[in-house]
């Protein structure tokens, strides 16, 4: 069977291109039929409104449902030649249907969702190298905030595991008062007598967040 997880990885429907690409809505979601195989089956394709992506094959002629296309076991070359059929436009549709979603914590999309509410910007993935890393600039590009997921050991921090962060800028008093404090850290990447980091896992509250976001736009616009 197809690991649709993986095709889907970090991924968000978005409507409008599902549409496009001859979508139908369907049940909450959406659902398309692609020919495969020179015509042989058929394979249909459901999008979920949460995102979730699901597809059965079916014999073209009969509209039997072609199970082995779903068994995770199934060898043999005829199969796998159907297995890569669907393979293929599901990663098309992926591609061309779905947004890519990297930053997953709840706390950065309200963070992102302010920003583009209040000062109309949205994180600009300037880096190839660096695909987790987004600027946030100003209508002037400059840069009043950066969004990354850094590994948590690059703080001192003994666990492991990836954190979601935003560095902000502040005047050198206030950084060092937050650090102090242990209400941020020193900013990653960035020049650490002007501006920190602050862990986007729900451990500060948003508005105190929002409002150090507002006193970093107000600072480099000054």
């Amino acid at each position: 069977m197809i690991d649709l997880q993986t095709i889907f990885k970090n991924k968000r429907p978005d409507a409008e291109k599902l549409s496009g690409y001859g979508f139908c809505a369907a049940e909450g979601g959406y659902t398309k039929d692609f020919p495969i195989m020179q015509g042989q089956f058929t394979v249909k394709i459901a999008v979920a409104a949460d995102g979730a992506v699901d597809y059965h094959v079916y014999d073209a002629q009969t509209a039997e449902e072609y199970v082995l296309a779903r068994v995770a076991d199934a060898t043999g070359n005829f199969i796998g030649e159907v297995h890569a059929a669907c393979e293929e436009i599901l990663s098309d549709v992926a591609q061309n249907c779905f947004d890519t979603e990297t930053f997953q914590s709840a706390q950065t999309k309200r963070v992102v969702r302010y920003i583009a509410e209040k000062y109309g910007a949205e994180p600009e993935f300037l880096w190839e190298k660096f695909p987790g890393f987004a600027a946030i600039r100003t209508k002037e590009k400059v840069w009043f905030a950066l969004l990354g997921r850094v590994e948590k050991r690059k703080f001192g921090l003994t666990e492991g595991g990836i954190i979601e962060v935003i560095n902000l800028k502040n005047v050198p008093e206030d950084v060092t008062a937050r650090i102090q404090e242990h209400r941020a850290y020193p900013a990653y990447h960035m020049n650490k007598r002007c501006w920190y980091s602050v862990f986007l896992d729900d451990s500060l509250p948003d508005a105190e967040i929002f409002a150090w976001i507002d006193t970093s736009y107000l600072l480099v616009n000054s």
